[in-house]
């Protein structure tokens, strides 16, 4: 069992009495909740910091103390049969009592005392074998000196568990109530701390909680009932736009025994478990993004003139990974090595992706190999690893670097739900833009039953679909700076490439008008009464929708259209096609057709003739307010180039045209092959699908190389994807920009130096915009 040692002293050496050993006179009767007395809401600001970081903060945060205004409370190891006295770097420790083992509440109210006259304490403790700390001092004082919380203590309260889990609940509402907060927009957490060190760990992890905007560092059990819909997410923690997440820490000590060395203690004595709850709310800073790349996330761009001088750079890889043991990982300063020396300007590149430095040697090897052959080295053929590793003789380049925005039904549970971890200033950027939670459609998205998402009606996918488009159109352009040249959508993600690329004014607007819009809802999906309108169907009589997709001729198809009216050729898509509409009818035809249809089991009339009913209604809905830069680049001849499948022109940058563009799309058959065809015409060449998952890059490289295969005349194209579902969501990004670098599109290569160096940035470094919740 781990004792705690709690201590105040100066920084001088210079003993001051204990922080615990008055905490007993602030602990009252068994069963009786102990709260801050205060007029107004605590304002602690939380600092993290480590042994390892302590320097750097030193003189930024430590530094602007004097050494009489620091104060620390320390939780040492209890194993130790002596307790240790001070050394230069050691503070001085005494043996502490039960009653201090398990009171962080007390303390905490002590060190209230110690804030208010201006100090700064610092919590020092265990996490395993790792020393950390917590710095604590007043939060306007943080501010006058510019610091950024990771959070703030606003409220704590304590006592027993008398009757289980209801006193505990007592106890949270007592603390929620010290905090000015409603248990409404908070999330709890309950875990068991029967010492202090183990009690400084669970606030640690509350902290970490907050600045990393994610429920996943909380561990333990959450007996007490949870006040939302958020607590079982691992993934990012949404909030109300504009509000501060909120966690309330429960905190429990089961009560082994009372000690007759500390009769005042009566909460002890009691003999029953005693409850402390904490509230923290998030403070400005946010937490260190995580390493992109890494020993066990290899990626290792290399550039050269030509391939003698890439080969030539590839046994010297070889030759530095061979001097180590075989177990020696390829640590931060190797790959900054191979950054540093990267020529973003060298006609060709290569990179190579691995797990591991064995796995590296190996993917070496290969593109080596791929180096020598004749249809790699001289005929452009691209080679790629399925770790990711990539290289072509012939780049593309960006002239024809296209953006492509996937339609309805990609998106998928828990899609990139750990995306947040490593790029947090860009979801804390689209939070206080908009609300993410919505744009994604959260709730059903990152809900506990995964089969929550398959279940979204079509205003939820649609409404989640532009949301991943939107989130990864920022990711490229704003963290990668990557610049496409055109824009094309499949389908609905006509809507997303406007809504993505800042275009429309207000598109966050869009989110509450489709999910409460007659369109989506009633007339295409749902009830159809748009259909039920075409087919001039009774009341009463039901509709039962299909679609299928089937590996057919479109003209196949439409030679049988006129035999069943109630079927629609909606989509044609390289060799393969979707039908819709009567399931019976859609079936009579694949049966005439001889072919086998896979069916969607989704309910959509678009892109069929009874969604011509609703082609007004679609324009006028999607008739937007422009941004003024949309405007003025489009004036000025410098805008991206809009390819719509309505029409063979690239649309006109006005609210009009884009409003007819996206309602002649979504009311007619779509013929994504002729789309891809027409696109390539007009240049473009190398196709990165921005959105969740893959499927229309599956489906560009099937309509390319069959029009390759039919005329030797067709450029080149490449079709790549950012996400792909099944896969790790990092992974997928990182064998997205592998292949951009080696087709030499300029990109932004920081984000992934930046976490090269093990030294973590200082605490104020991430100057939040203003205006972060609190």
């Amino acid at each position: 069992m781990n004792l705690a040692h709690p201590l105040a002293t100066t920084h001088s050496g210079q003993a001051e009495t204990s922080i615990a050993d008055t905490a007993n006179a602030d602990m009252a009767i068994a069963d009786t909740v102990i709260t801050e007395k205060l007029a107004k809401p605590l304002r602690i600001a939380v600092l993290l910091g480590d042994a390892v970081n302590l320097d750097s903060h030193s003189a930024q945060v430590l530094g602007t103390f004097t050494e009489r205004e620091r104060v620390q409370i320390c939780a040492a190891d209890a194993n130790q049969s002596t307790v240790h006295g001070p050394t230069a770097h050691e503070p001085k420790v005494h043996e502490p009592s039960m009653h201090e083992q398990r009171s962080l509440t007390a303390l905490l109210g002590q060190a209230t005392t110690a804030i208010e006259q201006g100090k700064l304490v610092e919590l020092i403790f265990n996490d395993g074998n790792q020393p950390q700390s917590l710095y604590l001092l007043d939060g306007l004082r943080a501010a006058k000196l510019r610091l950024h919380a990771h959070a703030f203590i606003a409220g704590f309260a304590a006592g027993n568990e008398v009757t289980g889990v209801a006193n505990a609940a007592t106890v949270a509402n007592a603390a929620l109530a010290a905090a000015k907060r409603s248990p409404v927009q908070t999330v709890q957490h309950q875990t068991v701390a029967n010492t202090l060190n183990e009690a400084f760990i669970a606030l640690r992890q509350g902290v970490t909680a907050l600045a990393a905007r994610t429920q996943a560092p909380l561990h333990g059990a959450t007996d007490i009932k949870q006040t939302n819909d958020t607590n079982h997410q691992t993934g990012y923690w949404f909030s109300d736009q504009h509000q501060a997440r909120v966690l309330c820490l429960n905190l429990v000590a089961k009560n082994l025994a009372a000690t007759a060395s500390n009769p005042a203690d009566s909460l002890l004595d009691s003999g029953q478990n005693i409850c402390q709850s904490l509230v923290l709310t998030q403070g400005t800073q946010l937490a260190a993004p995580k390493a992109l790349v890494d020993e066990n996330r290899l990626f290792v761009p290399i550039s050269g003139d030509n391939i003698n001088e890439l080969k030539a750079k590839l046994f010297q890889l070889l030759s530095s990974l061979d001097i180590g043991a075989p177990d020696t990982s390829f640590a931060s300063h190797q790959l900054a090595f191979w950054f540093e020396r990267y020529d973003a300007n060298a006609p060709l590149a290569l990179v190579l992706m691995a797990a591991s430095s064995d796995d590296l040697k190996l993917e070496a090897k290969a593109m080596l190999t791929a180096l020598e052959n004749d249809s790699i080295r001289h005929h452009g053929q691209p080679f790629k690893t399925p770790a990711g590793s990539c290289f072509t003789a012939k780049p593309l380049e960006d002239a024809g670097l296209t953006f492509v925005y996937p339609g309805v039904g990609t998106v998928y549970a828990n899609m990139f739900n750990n995306l947040d971890e490593y790029f947090p200033a860009l979801y804390h950027q689209l939070e206080r833009e908009g609300d993410l939670s919505a744009m994604l459609q959260s709730p059903q998205i990152y809900a506990a039953d995964v089969k929550t998402a398959a279940s979204m009606s079509l205003s939820q996918q649609a409404i989640s679909g532009v949301g991943a488009s939107y989130l990864f159109t920022k990711l490229l352009t704003q963290v990668f700076n990557i610049k496409p040249k055109m824009a094309l959508g499949y389908s609905m993600g006509e809507a997303a490439m406007w809504a993505s690329l800042d275009v429309w004014q207000t598109p966050h607007a869009m989110i509450n008008a489709t999910e409460n819009s007659d369109i989506f809802n009633h007339a295409i999906s749902g009830e159809l009464t748009a259909v039920r309108r075409a087919w001039q169907l009774a009341d009463n009589e039901a509709i039962v929708w299909n679609s299928f997709v089937v590996r057919a001729d479109s003209h196949e198809i439409k030679t049988l259209l006129p035999e069943f009216p109630r079927a629609y050729l909606a989509i044609t898509q390289g060799d393969t096609c979707v039908i819709a509409g009567c399931e019976a009818s859609c079936k009579a035809l694949l049966a005439k057709l001889g072919k086998r249809g896979i069916a969607a089991n989704r309910v959509t009339a678009m892109h069929t003739a009874p969604a011509m009913l609703v082609h007004g209604q679609v324009q006028d809905f999607y008739t937007q307010a422009l941004k003024p830069e949309a405007l003025k680049a489009a004036a000025q001849d410098s805008s991206i180039r809009f390819i719509s499948a309505a029409q063979t022109a690239p649309v006109i940058v006005d609210s009009h045209s884009i409003g007819r563009a996206i309602a002649d799309t979504f009311c007619s058959p779509l013929d994504f092959s002729a789309l891809i065809q027409n696109a390539t015409e007009q240049g473009a060449r190398l196709f990165v699908e921005v959105g969740a998952d893959r499927q229309t890059s599956t489906l560009i490289d099937k309509i390319s190389h069959a029009h390759a295969s039919q005329s030797t005349a067709n450029a080149a194209t490449a079709a790549i994807a950012c996400n792909a579902k099944g896969a790790d969501a990092i992974t997928s990004l990182l064998k997205c920009l592998a292949q951009l670098i080696s087709h030499r599109v300029p990109l932004s290569l920081a984000p992934l130096i930046q976490q090269l160096s093990a030294n973590a940035a200082p605490l104020s470094s991430a100057v939040s915009p203003e205006g972060e919740p609190q």
